[in-house]
């Protein structure tokens, strides 16, 4: 049996490449453990995922997947092949990256991916400069907190905050820098009056980070300085908190770049900043729409540095 998926992969490799299609369904339901999880990954019905798996299963002859109340887990048949058929991505990967790379056409879509909070906060207010400059581009967006793997082709590049990417072939560029301080509604301080930063925000309501944001540097600088502050509002999302301080319902840290219709408390220098990085993988940094999109984006941070930076 496991000769038989071993072959079945040679010849994936070799002759019949139009197979792969379903090794990568493979992989994503290996990788997700559900086909509902698959599915988003590739963008496609999470009938479509079970169709081509049981298709796959079929024309190795062998289970590869036990279907459990938790999810989908590897049999040791879909195990021992796992590897190899990773190698194969690897390979067909490679091979698409290298074609991309050297088009040299300013057409097509270009996905990009970054946060929702610096997508709706700060770029998307500005792409209609990007089509009027490149009319025939197509910009999709890929939201998210989490990274993506640009050697998989998840996106063509990204744009993130923070600390650079630590995986090989990746080409990281900063373009800039984004701040964060303390904010409060104005009817929040007509009601409450300005909050002394020095007297731990006493007094205050406060509008706090939950899950992941809250071991972020914006989402620690309320627990270090004023860990003794009522929480009224905890969300695990920068456009949520935000939408709170907005609300008036406390005070809040967000990045400079949303500081419109909200008052900083303190004034000054911001509280921290974060290094802006553009990111895209080097089998890509050739290819026409990928440094259009480069260009644009690393332009508009430097035309809006101070915002940015909240400077």
């Amino acid at each position: 049996m496991r000769e038989s998926l071993a072959i079945a992969c040679r010849s994936c490799n070799s002759a019949q490449v139009s197979e792969w299609s379903d090794y990568r369904y493979f992989l994503a339901v290996a990788r997700a453990g559900s086909l509902s999880a698959a599915a988003r990954r590739l963008r496609v019905d999470q009938s479509t995922v079970g169709r081509r798996l049981a298709a796959l299963e079929a024309h190795v002859g062998a289970r590869l997947f036990d279907r459990t109340p938790e999810g989908y887990a590897l049999t040791a048949e879909g195990e021992s092949v796992r590897a190899e058929v990773e190698q194969l991505e690897h390979g067909f990967l490679a091979v698409e990256r290298r074609l991309a790379g050297g088009d040299a056409r300013l057409a097509g879509t270009v996905r990009l991916a970054t946060t929702e909070t610096f997508a709706t906060g700060f770029l998307i207010p500005h792409l209609g400069r990007l089509r009027a400059e490149h009319p025939a581009l197509a910009l999709e967006l890929v939201l998210g907190n989490q990274l993506v793997d640009l050697a998989r082709r998840e996106a063509d590049l990204a744009l993130r905050l923070g600390a650079p990417p630590k995986q090989p072939n990746l080409i990281a560029r900063r373009i800039g820098s984004g701040g964060f301080a303390l904010y409060a509604a104005p009817r929040y301080l007509a009601r409450h009056g300005t909050p002394q930063l020095r007297g731990g925000l006493r007094g205050h309501a406060i509008v706090a980070y939950g899950g992941e944001l809250a071991n972020a540097p914006l989402g620690r600088w309320l627990a270090d300085h004023a860990p003794d502050a009522e929480v009224v509002v905890r969300a695990n999302t920068v456009d949520a908190v935000h939408a709170a301080v907005i609300a008036g319902l406390g005070l809040g840290v967000l990045p400079c770049m949303l500081q419109d219709k909200l008052d900083r408390v303190g004034g000054g220098s911001p509280l921290g900043s974060a290094p802006i990085w553009t990111i895209v993988h080097e089998d890509l940094a050739r290819n026409a729409r990928v440094r259009a999109v480069l260009g644009f984006v690393s332009g508009l941070v430097h035309d809006h540095r101070r915002n940015l930076s909240g400077s």
